[in-house]
């Protein structure tokens, strides 16, 4: 159970790092046929679908990237702390 825990972990946190890459990469990439860029949104999309149908429109897209970000540590938290490993005698 503990590798399970790590692996969604790992998961969580590179989709973190995705969304963070993503917002950096906005400010130097014009041409939107990028692939390095077209990686970047194929990546993150489901995320950004998740923050969406959470905040049921809501929230405007340009701050959805702020949102997915809040959910996936809140996420991450979640799974890290009431996480308790079973120790056998």
């Amino acid at each position: 159970m503990n590798v399970l825990v790590s692996i969604v972990n790992f998961l969580l946190s590179t989709a973190m790092w995705f969304i963070a890459g993503r917002l950096v990469l906005s400010l130097f990439i014009r041409n939107e046929q990028n692939p390095i860029w077209q990686m970047f949104l194929i990546i993150t999309e489901p995320p950004y679908r998740v923050s969406r149908l959470i905040s049921a429109g809501r929230i405007s897209e340009r701050w959805i990237w702020l949102v997915s970000l809040a959910w996936l540590l809140a996420a991450r938290i979640l799974i890290t702390r009431f996480y308790t490993p079973s120790f056998a005698p």
